[in-house]
């Protein structure tokens, strides 16, 4: 998928979601703060995580949602 951040953005999110769908939030929602999955650095997140959560609530629904905000903030603060 791409750098570390990347990778690891995407393995939450497919965790709860098809790859398919992972694969398409991740370079989607990258795209739109001028970056890609293999450019994203730990400063990205608190504009991306966002723009991720919801496409989540829109595909996965709340339980998902919750699930996945969870384990994507904790790459904000390990």
């Amino acid at each position: 998928m791409g750098n570390t951040l990347g990778q690891q953005i995407y393995d939450i999110l497919k965790e709860e979601l098809s790859e398919i769908t992972a694969g398409i939030i991740v370079k989607e929602k990258c795209k739109k703060i001028g970056k890609t999955p293999e450019t994203i650095m730990s400063e990205d997140l608190k504009n991306l995580i966002p723009l991720i959560m919801g496409t989540v609530l829109l595909f996965g629904g709340n339980e998902k949602s919750q699930k996945i905000k969870e384990k994507l903030e904790k790459l904000v603060s390990p």
